[in-house]
């Protein structure tokens, strides 16, 4: 207990003062019911506008023909056909009054990303969080007391906006991380809308967060073309981790895993896919296919230079999700990058250096299994500098099990090894094998405990984590 104290009296100030925010937010949190969790009301989750369209008929005819048939995130239920029809939303297929078109979007993920609003559900099933997609537009099917083939326009947003507060912090060993994050959206019309996120962290355990202290995340706008859903576009200072190499199972260290390797691949991540200015493009031409592309910075704002790209190409099938992913970008002068690399100098210097070429590619899958209720994923990374003509590896794979022993947890184990040159290597390998299991204390709070055995399992480290999410719309309304 002595040392256990002596560890806490050695952290500096702001880790107790982020303490004291995160117990001040979360026993209140505590103190609510369980009962009634958004994940377990998920026909709620998928109906956010369901009050505003519950009376609505369909009047159009059976075989109406449509210009573009939307993507079935769009409509939970794959049994009709949504269209779209020169800017205008219609029903081909019978209903009846109580039907109720389904214009909010679910994120599958639990991750704190203000990116939430951009996405197609491109995730497999999973432990569902709702979220609004918008951007999208038109018009909606005739209402009661309208004449067969009279549409009505809706004007404005058709998304509410939204506005969060997640508090968390993260006992790793004798490393203490915490970090606040306020995040939202506001739509100005219902294509168009702005999106953002500021942090208040220390410590170094979450790896989409840039640095210490008081930081911008993101703060873009996002929108869409009026006529064409499936395709939208955002600029400004974006969370590129966000939208690349996203997994269900393997993602977020406030939900999966709390080591890095098992949040966004090494090879990527090495390659400044980061928080950066950024201009990007999301299109999901049909249901099976998701396409995203951007150009970015790669010295940020301080040496603003579109001199990177990163592109993925994903695709669906049934419970099965595979992404491809490509970027390169100049180094930043971090020193980060393949650890081996240090090993070769060039005038002097050893290791890479500001303005090196780099360049990543990354495979990454998921597959739901509904039978286990458990996920299963993996990943493979390749990273080179081509100045320094050094490549390396990382790879990770594992499953998370659902509902395993009581209801909302989550149970997962992965194994997974870090960036690196095998052929230079000269330690012990850079892996890690690690086990988590979560669960939620409170409707808007979660703990979990980690055990990672690190470096060829010859170094064990504990960990806890502790979670509250607040809708502060909600909370202040």
């Amino acid at each position: 207990m002595r040392d256990i104290a002596r560890n806490f009296q050695a952290l500096p100030l702001v880790s107790w003062m982020i303490w004291m925010a995160v117990a001040v937010i979360a026993a209140p949190v505590m103190a609510l019911p369980v009962e009634g969790t958004p994940e377990s009301a998920e026909s709620e989750n998928l109906t956010l506008l369901s009050q505003l369209l519950a009376g609505i008929k369909d009047q159009a005819p059976a075989d109406a023909e449509s210009d573009e048939t939307v993507p079935d995130e769009t409509a939970p239920d794959q049994g009709e056909a949504a269209t779209v029809q020169g800017g205008v939303v219609e029903n081909a297929a019978a209903q009846t009054a109580t039907d109720v078109f389904f214009l909010a979007q679910e994120d599958t993920s639990e991750l704190a990303a203000p990116s939430a609003p951009f996405f197609f559900d491109d995730s497999s099933v999973g432990e569902q969080e709702p979220g609004v997609l918008a951007p999208l537009s038109g018009s909606e099917s005739p209402t009661d007391g309208m004449t067969e083939g009279e549409l009505v326009e809706l004007e404005g947003p058709l998304t509410p906006p939204s506005l969060k507060l997640q508090t968390a912090a993260i006992q790793e060993g004798d490393d203490f991380s915490a970090r606040a994050r306020v995040y939202g959206h506001y739509f100005f019309e219902s294509n168009v809308a702005v999106v953002g996120a500021v942090d208040l962290s220390t410590g170094n355990a979450f790896s989409d967060t840039d640095s210490t202290g008081f930081n911008v995340s993101e703060l873009y706008v996002v929108a869409s073309p009026p006529n064409l859903p499936s395709l939208r576009g955002a600029v400004g200072l974006i969370e590129l981790t966000s939208f690349f190499d996203r997994n269900s199972f393997a993602k977020d260290s406030l939900t999966h895993f709390i080591n890095p390797v098992f949040q966004t691949n090494p090879a990527l991540a090495a390659t400044q896919l980061e928080s950066q200015p950024a201009a990007l493009l999301h299109w999901r031409p049909i249901d099976e296919v998701i396409l995203k592309a951007t150009t970015f910075s790669s010295g940020g704002f301080d040496d603003l230079n579109f001199d990177a790209f990163a592109g993925e190409l994903g695709i669906n099938v049934g419970n099965l999700i595979v992404r491809g992913t490509y970027v390169t970008a100049t180094d930043d002068g971090d020193r980060d990058g393949i650890p081996e690399s240090f090993q070769l100098g060039r005038n002097g210097v050893f290791g890479p250096q500001e303005g090196d070429r780099e360049e990543s590619y990354g495979i990454n899958a998921e597959w739901f299994i509904p039978e286990l209720n458990a996920g299963l994923f993996g990943r493979y990374g390749h990273h080179r500098n081509t100045d320094l003509d050094i490549s390396g590896d990382t790879y990770s794979f594992g499953v998370n099990f659902l509902d395993l022993f009581i209801d909302d947890d989550r149970f997962g184990i992965g194994y997974g090894r870090q960036l690196s040159d095998d052929d230079r290597r000269q330690g012990d390998r850079p892996d890690v094998l690690e086990t988590f299991y979560d669960i939620r204390l409170a409707p808007n709070a979660r703990a979990a405990v980690s055990l990672q055995l690190r470096d060829e399992f010859s170094e064990a480290i504990l960990g806890v984590r502790i979670r509250a999410d607040w809708d502060l719309l909600e909370l202040f309304d």
